[in-house]
């Protein structure tokens, strides 16, 4: 069975890269909010699940602090109706929530080092197709639970990650890398980027730094 994870370009370019440039020792913060229908599931076994792959990968990119920062029972954010007919309404309507409740808590630094990711049960559309969906290098992103790669595929675009860089690699079997766009059952999760999107990746860290 094949899945489709998706990506759109930036609402408001202006706004996405409005980004205030921070010290090199600054960290790199994912704010995760858990949907509310999530409530079953602990911010713990969320970070071992679908988080610690991916921050293990970080590592290995850049020298970065990176950060998982859960946020609980968020009113307009943790309870938005993400499932429509048309993701990226979802998307542009957490984006907007999103960079809301920034403003609200005066948080500091800009896009290059906040990430907003809302984290769901279900998929985004009504037929189950898209797992995810993000503005490439902007602050948002939607990732359903429903794939482990999931949430570190949509962080991957926010960092300037792309699926054309993407690759199938041998690690006793055949497995995808993070950003393969259409995932195939019968491959496994390698849990890390190629070579190339980490080289995205890492550039874009950098100009955090500058």
């Amino acid at each position: 069975m094949r899945k489709r994870i998706r990506t759109t370009l930036p609402l408001a370019f202006a706004a996405l890269y409005h980004a205030a440039f921070v010290n090199a020792d600054s960290a790199l913060t994912v704010w995760v909010f858990p949907h509310d229908e999530l409530v079953d599931i602990s911010n713990e076994q969320l970070r071992l699940d679908y988080f610690a792959p991916w921050l293990a990968e970080m590592r290995e990119i850049t020298d970065l602090p990176v950060q998982i920062r859960f946020q609980r029972n968020v009113p307009g954010l943790t309870d938005l109706d993400y499932h429509a007919d048309d993701p990226s309404q979802s998307l542009a309507a957490w984006s907007d929530a999103a960079w809301t409740w920034r403003r609200q808590q005066n948080a500091a630094g800009g896009v290059l080092h906040n990430k907003y990711l809302l984290l769901t049960r279900l998929p985004l559309d009504p037929g189950n197709e898209t797992l995810g969906l993000a503005h490439q290098t902007g602050h948002a992103a939607i990732a359903s639970i429903h794939s482990y790669a999931t949430p570190g595929h949509e962080l991957g675009h926010t960092l300037s990650a792309t699926h054309e860089a993407a690759e199938v690699n041998f690690n006793g079997w055949f497995c995808e890398t993070y950003m393969f766009p259409t995932r195939l059952n019968v491959r496994s999760n390698c849990y890390r980027y190629s070579e190339e999107n980490r080289a995205n990746i890492a550039r874009y860290l950098r100009r955090s730094g500058n």
